[in-house]
């Protein structure tokens, strides 16, 4: 029979588990607050938010030196409107906009919702949809994503983006090049590959910039874009997605995707 010393030593155990558990039950094993972030972000007086180029929607401009785009004026108009606090943008790439949040080097990061990332951090509601197309040269033969799923065949995609993510998942025979956003489109303009993996308001517009190229008519894909906040941060996700409804109801996304001249990108 066990001690009185020995059952007294099982029960603090037993507290100290139970107590380790509910930590990570609250703050999703992230260490952060459920009801604190918001506090530690105001403490700070900012909120770091993480990025990559996606030009049109978010992207450097080298005259004023500011990141601008559809994507950044609605993060900046809920970081102001929605926490109170300031943007400070840090720069990162597609490949780590989620693990960027884990490792605490941002609070929280704007970018496609998907299911890896999830994995990593916590999404709120989305403002946005986007369609996942092929883009291709004018006299490519290809009618559809799947004639270009061929061996032999080459596909560029901006890596560790959510394009990247959701084409990995569909392409089976196919060679996928990733490499950084801005490199994808050169692949395809100086034919070393034979098709890019684009969202549809990005392939719009490059069949604009570039009269050579056409944009596939059927999705090989569809996403979601909004706002990662750390696991566990369940005050900053409850005030994003209460200003997102707002925003919504004042036809907020619609206007700026009008401003921005998005084709291909509804508001969710």
């Amino acid at each position: 029979m066990a001690s009185v010393g020995q059952r007294r030593a099982w029960h603090l155990r037993l507290v100290s588990i139970v107590a380790t558990l509910m930590v990570v039950l609250t703050t999703g094993g992230s260490g952060v607050s459920g009801a604190g972030k918001i506090e530690e972000l105001k403490r700070a007086g900012v909120v770091r938010v993480g990025w990559g180029t996606f030009k049109p929607m978010l992207y450097l401009d080298t005259d004023s030196n500011k990141i601008v785009g559809m994507w950044a004026e609605i993060t900046e108009m809920m970081v102001s409107e929605g926490l109170g606090l300031k943007t400070q943008w840090m720069e990162g790439t597609w490949a780590t906009i989620a693990t960027g949040i884990q490792t605490n080097k941002w609070d929280l990061a704007v970018s496609g919702l998907t299911d890896e990332r999830s994995a990593i951090a916590q999404p709120t509601k989305p403002f946005a949809s986007v369609g996942y197309r092929l883009l291709v040269k004018e006299g490519s033969p290809a009618k559809s994503w799947q004639e270009l799923d061929q061996p032999g065949k080459r596909i560029s995609v901006s890596q560790g983006s959510s394009t990247d993510q959701l084409l990995t998942g569909v392409i089976k025979n196919a060679t996928i090049v990733r490499v950084r956003q801005e490199q994808a489109i050169l692949e395809l303009l100086s034919n070393k590959v034979d098709a890019q993996a684009v969202t549809s308001d990005y392939g719009i517009g490059a069949t604009r910039q570039y009269p050579g190229l056409r944009l596939l008519q059927a999705a090989f894909g569809q996403t979601y874009i909004g706002w990662y906040v750390p696991k566990g941060a369940d005050d900053v996700r409850a005030a994003v997605d209460a200003w997102m409804e707002t925003a919504k109801k004042r036809g907020l996304v619609k206007q700026l995707i009008e401003k921005w001249k998005l084709e291909g990108e509804d508001p969710a």
